[in-house]
């Protein structure tokens, strides 16, 4: 054999087809055979009808390849009746009742009854080798390894689905097999019908699908609605067919029903990735119910239906292999929840008019003020030349007191804003199709830059000069620099334009936008854990302190955990993150553009007034610009991005949305950087 690298290359590629001809399969349809047997002359014979497949990104042809392969193996049985009769006495033992009824309750269901079982079961078949099928339901995801085999199932003309069906209706047992496939669907439906029920009984998910607490679930009835429904079907009762299969439909209606009210209860109450798994596994169970009701109801009507159902399969089957698939389902309650938290906080960073505007600039200023003794204190615990671990720890106690003093003095950080408002135009993008709702939309995102824009330029044109007073301030008062001249110099170099600073300052927007991400999901988590009526109830602390304390203290933490935990998040990742680079010798920093401007200013009390005038420092202020633009572009894109994600408008996708943006800012720059002015009172 070669050695030849791109041979071995090939020879993988080849190895997904078997190179198994018609003939040859038709020789191996043996239904004594063995089940290994079968269950692989199965899959060669799906791999033989795939083969000659358009590739995913190809445009869809006429005659598709499976077509042709269907019908030519379809005329071919149709000459020879005695080869029909085994082949398709073959395929009738190979998805006999038993292999069928595991099948319908498998394929694509939830296995595990946890999400992280789920999630790790997952995992683990995308990265190990997965041993061969023992049955049809582990079977059939191999004998479809592509999702979009389910819209080639659906493409099967109905004329070749009937000449599949005639097929398995030809030689002797037909008829049987059919009742026993009949019998095992039913199987199925009061199989899933009882784990619907079950899943429903645990009080999480009961008292959350419940509108009373004296209801009884419609899930609770689906057992037996399930079993009636099944007793006619195995009794072949062809007039109660109709009327069995509306009751049990109504109850798996309710049910769904029931699993969208707890839905509503997770967004008002926070949100639990458990409780969103079971409820899941629920919908699924009811849906897949519904589905084998549909085609029992009536069996004449297979050759349109089947292919509807068994595509439903494939998309199942890949949606409960797919790990990605199962996180997005499961957090993509919590990213809304996210989302509305931040929306409502996010609120408060928006200016509409000039009033709002101004005390913008205010408030950012009073930040700025405030940042400028942060600045001295971050350079204070640098020279005391501590351990690493130890300075980043103290400087980032100092950032988070910085941005906790800020948010209780009601004043703004800039770079806080984007991570915090964005959700909140995400809350406003419901049917962005409508060009009115589109046009609100852009006014609002036209708002939001605007206030980047005063916050900015409240925090940077404040922090300066408030820190080179200071700084001469004690200049005059203790006779020294608070800043030596190399570190000033260091610190001009270290945000100029010609650095690293542009990199830096990206990976801080990041950080900005997970502390918006820790401050939503932490607020979810105290809304879920009922933490405020645990503290203000708690019979210690009442006795201590008295219950009207205790319910303000529940208040202040219900109103504040969310802002608090953005902020210390924050604080820390500043000062950590650079020393958890520097252990594996990386020489990561950060820069935000507040403090950066703030240490440019300390630096040009070090160096004298003359700094100024040189090329450096205006490379250290285009610096600061260009670290502005991108702690607020990054973190402001990371978040509107999550918020689209969940609030989905129908009909307009995420380019249309940023093409939107995009073209108000070329037609109209003016309205993103100052407000309109307001009409006058008649």
């Amino acid at each position: 054999m070669s050695h030849n690298p791109l041979r071995w290359i090939a020879r993988w590629r080849e190895s997904a087809d078997p190179h198994v001809g018609l003939d040859a399969l038709l020789v191996r349809a043996d239904p004594a055979a063995g089940l290994e047997d079968r269950l692989a002359w199965l899959h060669d014979l799906s791999a033989w009808l795939r083969a000659g497949l358009p590739d995913p990104g190809e445009a869809p042809r006429e005659n598709a390849p499976q077509t042709v392969r269907l019908k030519h193996l379809l005329n071919v049985l149709e000459r020879n009746p005695a080869l029909k009769a085994r082949f398709a006495a073959a395929l009738r033992q190979t998805v006999d009742a038993r292999e069928a009824f595991d099948l319908l309750i498998e394929a694509g269901m939830p296995r595990e009854t946890g999400f992280l079982g789920e999630f790790a079961n997952r995992l683990f078949a995308k990265v190990l080798p997965q041993p061969p099928a023992t049955d049809l339901a582990s079977l059939f995801g191999v004998m479809f390894p592509d999702s979009g085999d389910a819209a080639l199932v659906q493409e099967i003309s109905a004329e070749n689905w009937a000449g599949v069906l005639s097929v398995l209706d030809h030689g002797e047992g037909a008829a049987a097999w059919r009742a026993a496939l009949a019998h095992a669907a039913a199987g199925a439906i009061r199989s899933l019908s009882v784990q619907a029920c079950a899943g429903t009984l645990p009080s999480a998910i009961r008292r959350r699908m419940q509108a009373s607490p004296d209801q009884r679930l419609a899930a609770w009835y689906l057992p037996e609605a399930a079993r009636v429904f099944a007793d006619v079907v195995e009794n072949d009762a062809r007039g109660d067919r109709e009327a069995a299969a509306a009751v049990l439909h109504k109850a798996i209606r309710e049910t769904l029903l029931e699993v969208e009210r707890a839905y509503s209860h997770l967004d008002e109450q926070g949100v639990s990735v458990a409780i969103v798994y079971q409820l899941e596994r629920v919908r699924a169970q009811a849906q897949r119910m519904g589905e084998l009701a549909d085609l029992l109801a009536s069996p004449e009507a297979a050759p349109r239906v089947l292919p509807y159902f068994v595509a439903g399969l494939i998309r199942d089957a890949h949606d409960q292999r797919s790990a990605s698939a199962l996180l997005r389902q499961n957090f993509e309650l919590a990213s809304r929840k996210i989302v509305e938290r931040n929306a409502e906080t996010g609120e408060h960073y928006i200016t509409r008019n000039r009033v709002e505007y101004r005390d913008m600039l205010a408030r950012a200023g009073g930040g700025g003020a405030v940042m400028a003794l942060t600045t001295y204190l971050k350079f204070g615990v640098s020279a005391l030349h501590l351990p690493l671990f130890l300075e980043g720890f103290l400087a980032s106690l100092n950032y988070a007191a910085t941005f906790v003093a800020i948010q209780f003095a009601h004043l703004t950080v800039a770079t806080k804003q984007p991570a915090m408002t964005a959700p909140a135009l995400a809350a406003r993008m419901r049917n962005l199709a409508d060009p009115a709702r589109m046009t609100a939309f852009l006014d609002e995102v036209g708002a939001l830059v605007r206030s980047q824009s005063a916050g900015i330029i409240g925090n940077v044109f404040v922090v300066f000069p408030v820190t080179y007073a200071l700084g001469m301030l004690l200049v005059h008062a203790a006779g020294f620099a608070p800043v030596d001249g190399v570190k000033a110099a260091k610190t001009i170099d270290s945000v100029s334009l010609l650095g690293p600073s542009a990199l830096f300052a990206a990976m801080t927007g990041v950080l900005l936008w997970f502390s918006s991400v820790l401050a939503g999901w932490v607020d979810n988590w105290f809304a879920f854990r009922r933490l405020a009526p645990a503290i203000a109830g708690h019979r210690r602390f009442v006795y201590l302190f008295g219950p009207s304390r205790m319910q303000r203290v529940a208040g202040f933490l219900s109103r504040e955990i969310a802002g608090l935990t953005a902020n210390i998040s924050l604080g820390f990742m500043l000062g950590l993150v650079p020393v958890f680079f520097a252990f594996f010798g990386l020489p990561v920093e950060v820069r935000h553009v507040t403090l950066s401007s703030g240490q440019l200013a300390a630096s040009v009390v070090a160096l004298g007034w003359g700094v100024v005038l040189t090329a450096p420092f205006w490379m250290a202020v285009a610096g600061i610009a260009v670290i502005g633009a991108l702690n607020v572009g990054v973190s402001f894109a990371l978040a509107l991005n999550v918020a689209i994600g969940a609030r989905e408008s129908p009909g307009v996708g995420r380019r249309a949305i940023y093409r939107a943006i995009l073209r108000r800012m070329s037609e109209d720059p003016k309205s993103f950087l100052f407000p309109r002015k307001e009409p006058l009172a008649g």
